[in-house]
């Protein structure tokens, strides 16, 4: 992370580093707290009505998708978010350094919300505005994780509760979905999408505004640098590639050569082995040393479960909301609620579990659990909460409206275990990066995400109205045997990583 010198002189970032005036940690921190806060507000706003929006009637403001392939090209898209966040962070280690990367990010984020607060951008405004977002993730990928991490010295022991901290603010703008599906069912999801573009411009602007002076020199430069002259190229090639592949999607997607559901099924197939790919690249890579190459082989195992419990947190976005709005009762203790306030439930859930959980590691001290005990633990929850949605289908009969108390307690367990596995894991990877893959090793960990959003769109083939027991039922079971997995092998999986009981 920081040092003491650089190059036999004092580091000029050392204030930065010592400095304790954001609740015990560098005032850096805030800027990622704010920053986060706004992007989580603008992001789960949008994503928690982007479902409906996809398959209402173009007659009511949406774009009249098919449900099945909603819930397939959602799944697809957080798959392809974190995918192009692997271009990103090498980019970041590579090419624009952390810094430059987030400034470039900054300035790019609110335009893909403003194109889809235009009414009547249609399919074609969607279109333009994911592949911004997708974009962004080229260009910056995990450089905020990155950047926090930086603004700490090694052996540091504030750097978890660091990762807390994000983890518990950004939960606090994710309440925005109430807001958001209030706002599309009484007005527009035009003017939902304004008010997602409005919050990542407050965001974007305190971000650019501050991170000079709070930051320093801090991640100015590349972990990995090309030399300057490759540097240049390889932005204009990034661009030429990814205007390639738009105009080849746009000509077969015009001229119906291939459906959404082929190319979901097509790219998450891909998307599967991805990270694996990767992995093989990082430890085989010369710049890898050998202590780091046995560091990294043994946090595959939890990475694996990583992959297991974001199949669970996929079916919250797609296949349970399809089920919240069609399914559930929706009248709540005499209140009519829209869907998308599960959204906004589960962000209250991950505030109050994530501080109860933050607030118990700290009280529990080095008698709390293994990080890879954690990760069992926080994975055992997620095959629980998945095998709690079979019983209302065994209950109420088929048109009956379920009871909301089931979806209530489907991310109350969930959340409890995404509190525990989120700064678990991410703090894992951190541990375990090999130095000249500092950001890319964070990306790796992430791709768990697109992993488990491309077994949900693959699994969505499987979901069929009458088969709904045996689909949450297998997902769970397999959820619930990768935990026991690692809560077995938990003990030298933390000696493997170097990772002392105490963090």
């Amino acid at each position: 992370m920081g040092s003491s010198s650089v190059n036999g002189t004092a580091d000029p970032n050392e204030a930065l580093y010592r400095d304790k005036s954001f609740l015990g940690h560098p005032k850096g921190l805030f800027t990622v707290c704010v920053k986060n806060l706004c992007s989580s507000f603008a992001y789960y706003g949008f994503t928690a009505v982007l479902i409906y929006y996809l398959y209402t009637e173009v007659s009511k403001g949406g774009l009249g998708l098919e449900k099945t392939e909603a819930a397939q090209l959602l799944s697809l898209y957080f798959a392809l978010v974190v995918i192009c966040g692997v271009v990103g962070s090498y980019m970041a280690d590579r090419v624009f350094g952390v810094r430059k990367a987030l400034r470039i990010m900054n300035i790019i984020a609110p335009i893909p919300y403003m194109i889809l607060a235009i009414p009547g951008s249609g399919v074609i405004g969607y279109a333009v505005a994911t592949g911004l977002l997708l974009c962004n993730s080229m260009i910056a990928g995990q450089s905020m994780n990155t950047l926090t991490a930086k603004l700490y010295q090694q052996g540091d022991a504030r750097r978890d509760s660091a990762f807390a901290y994000i983890y518990i603010i950004a939960n606090i703008g994710s309440a925005i979905p109430a807001v958001t599906g209030t706002i599309a069912l009484l007005f527009s999801y035009h003017a939902a999408f304004a008010l997602c573009a409005a919050a990542s411009v407050v965001g974007s602007t305190i971000f650019l505004s501050t991170e000079r002076r709070v930051f320093g020199t801090i991640a100015e430069e590349p972990a990995d640098p090309f030399p300057e002259a490759t540097r240049k190229k390889a932005v204009f090639v990034l661009a030429g590639i990814v205007a390639i592949i738009a105009a080849i999607l746009a000509y077969l997607f015009s001229n119906r050569i291939i459906t959404i559901k082929q190319f979901a099924n097509t790219v998450s197939s891909v998307a599967v082995f991805l990270p694996a790919i990767y992995l093989v690249y990082v430890i085989s890579s010369p710049k890898t040393k050998p202590e780091e190459k046995r560091r990294v082989l043994f946090i595959i195992p939890i990475f694996i479960a990583y992959c297991f419990t974001n199949l669970v947190s996929y079916q919250g976005n797609t296949v349970l909301s399809i089920y919240a709005e069609t399914s559930v009762n929706m009248n709540f203790f005499g209140k009519e609620i829209t869907p998308a306030s599960f959204v906004t439930l589960q962000s209250i859930f991950s505030i109050l579990f994530g501080s109860l959980i933050t607030g118990l590691w700290a009280k529990l001290g080095k008698k709390q659990p293994t990080t890879p005990g954690k990760m069992g633990i926080g994975t055992l929850c997620y095959g629980i909460s998945i095998l709690i949605m079979v019983l209302p289908f065994q209950i109420y009969a088929p048109g009956e409206k379920a009871s909301p108390l089931w979806l209530i307690s489907f991310y109350a367990v969930y959340t409890v275990g995404e509190a525990i596995c989120w700064s678990a894991g991410t703090s894992a990877a951190t541990i375990v990066a090999p130095a000249a893959f500092a950001t890319q090793m964070l990306t790796i960990w992430s791709m768990g995400q697109s992993t488990g959003a491309s077994l949900s769109a693959l699994a969505a083939n499987f979901y069929k109205e009458g088969s709904e027991s045996m689909y949450f039922l297998v997902i769970g079971v397999a959820v619930v045997a990768a935990a026991v997995i690692i809560l077995v092998l938990q003990k030298p999986l933390a000696h493997g990583m170097g990772i002392d009981k105490k963090d």
